[in-house]
């Protein structure tokens, strides 16, 4: 399973978005990979241009795998936060619960978002930055 960051999906479904992306993230959809969880969900739908985009991506994101965020999640987020401010490192709360949701899905986590990096590097996070594909 691979849990595909907003990151990714915003230059999946842009126009101008990096090709390479583009065809990593078909890729992994052709191949019924995908899962997303409701902090995906709802940045990529609370940013939706139009109603009429706005239901496109409710219908994309529907045919995908869902990762529940129950309190296990939250409590991995909140340990991983606690390590990395521990070492000088602070990142989005979001980023964190998405993170700590590919972990305890055991998902791989494709992302185009710098703070995974530093997440991956005091955690169990498996990810991989797509611009370096």
């Amino acid at each position: 399973m691979i849990l595909v960051d907003t990151s990714a999906f915003i230059d999946f479904y842009r126009p101008k978005g990096a090709p390479d992306i583009q065809r990593l993230v078909a890729q992994v959809i052709a191949a019924d990979m995908v899962a997303i969880n409701g902090i995906i969900q709802t940045e990529l739908l609370a940013f939706a241009h139009s109603k009429k985009e706005y239901k496109m991506l409710a219908s994309d994101l529907g045919a995908f795998h869902w990762l529940e965020l129950d309190k296990s999640v939250f409590d991995t987020a909140s340990q991983i936060g606690f390590a990395l401010r521990r070492n000088g490192i602070t990142v989005p709360s979001t980023d964190l619960i998405i993170a700590a949701s590919a972990i305890e899905s055991e998902a791989e986590l494709y992302h185009v978002d710098r703070h995974f990096e530093r997440i991956a590097e005091h955690s169990k996070l498996q990810q991989i930055y797509l611009p370096e594909m």
